[in-house]
């Protein structure tokens, strides 16, 4: 097969079907962007204004918080699933079990992984119940009283992030204790011959081995968690109040949950998806040192 049949049998229809799933939705929501598209008012008329909805967007003081819990949402769950993952259960299974123990280590920690999002926020949702729910129960047996973790302000965004990590940090402990054995034993053996303690030859000889095939992970971990609809949409709809709704949970209600205000909506998915491209470039770029 010649290269020029290949590209028109292989890659004209992945670029057709990336067009269509990707390109041609984008531009819909350029469009619709600098339109104004109400479907409360008029379900089939649009009025052309410009940058209107953007500069509205500056003044949304709903928008800017949304901005804030989608930062503090992406931090929570990026950190503590690498924390979690990479800093504590990774060097747990590697340094203190033994292979076949290691190997059922690793089969339950890709099992969260593999549940269906919202499954797992609903299984969650039943945990978290102040009256029924496992958590509480055990919380009694120590003598606190119920919390409802969903409905209190200061609790509910890191409760459901929670479930995020809890799903992530398992795989990634998985995904980093393969890592971990890939490297020759000798230079392991190096280490503790020299008199390195085993937190010592994790911090200065495995971790910046692994970290840059662990990079690419990272970065779609990154890009994971400025997804954050399923979750809170199961467990809080961006409740009590606004402490759960990150910018794709306010574009929802905007535009299809309840407002209809469809330009407007589609006005925050481009400055979200703005937003990621930049920061995860900046990231990237700035990770470049520890990849070469």
């Amino acid at each position: 097969m010649t290269r020029k049949g290949f590209f028109y049998i292989f890659m004209v229809p992945a670029f057709g079907i990336l067009f269509f799933l990707a390109f041609y939705p984008l531009g819909n929501a350029v469009y619709y962007s600098l339109h104004d598209w109400d479907l409360r008012l008029n379900s089939q008329f649009m009025k052309f204004v410009g940058l209107a909805n953007y500069q509205r967007l500056a003044t949304d003081s709903r928008f800017i918080n949304s901005l804030k819990t989608t930062a503090i949402w992406v931090a929570v769950t990026v950190l503590g699933a690498t924390i979690l993952g990479g800093g504590i259960l990774a060097p747990l299974f590697h340094g203190y079990t033994g292979r076949t123990t290691r190997t059922i280590c690793l089969l339950f920690s890709v099992m969260p992984a593999l549940l269906p999002r919202v499954g797992a926020a609903y299984m969650w949702r039943l945990m978290y119940s102040p009256s029924i729910g496992i958590i509480n129960y055990f919380l009694s047996v120590l003598g606190v009283r119920p919390i409802d973790f969903l409905a209190h302000p200061s609790y509910a965004l890191f409760s459901v992030a929670l479930i995020d990590v809890w799903q992530w940090g398992f795989l990634i402990a998985a995904l980093m204790v393969i890592l971990i054995e890939e490297i020759p034993r000798e230079v392991i053996e190096a280490g503790a011959l020299d008199g390195a303690r085993m937190w010592q030859i994790y911090r200065y000889l495995i971790f910046p081995i692994v970290l840059p095939p662990f990079l690419p992970l990272l970065f779609v971990k990154l890009m994971e968690s400025l997804r954050t609809f399923d979750f809170i949409f199961v467990l809080t709809a961006g409740g009590p109040g606004t402490a759960t709704e990150t910018l794709d949970m306010y574009a929802y209600w905007q535009g299809i949950g309840s407002a209809g205000r469809i330009s407007y909506a589609s006005s925050m998915s481009v400055v979200m998806l703005v937003i990621t491209m930049v920061f995860v470039t900046f990231v990237w770029r700035r990770s470049a040192r520890w990849r070469d």
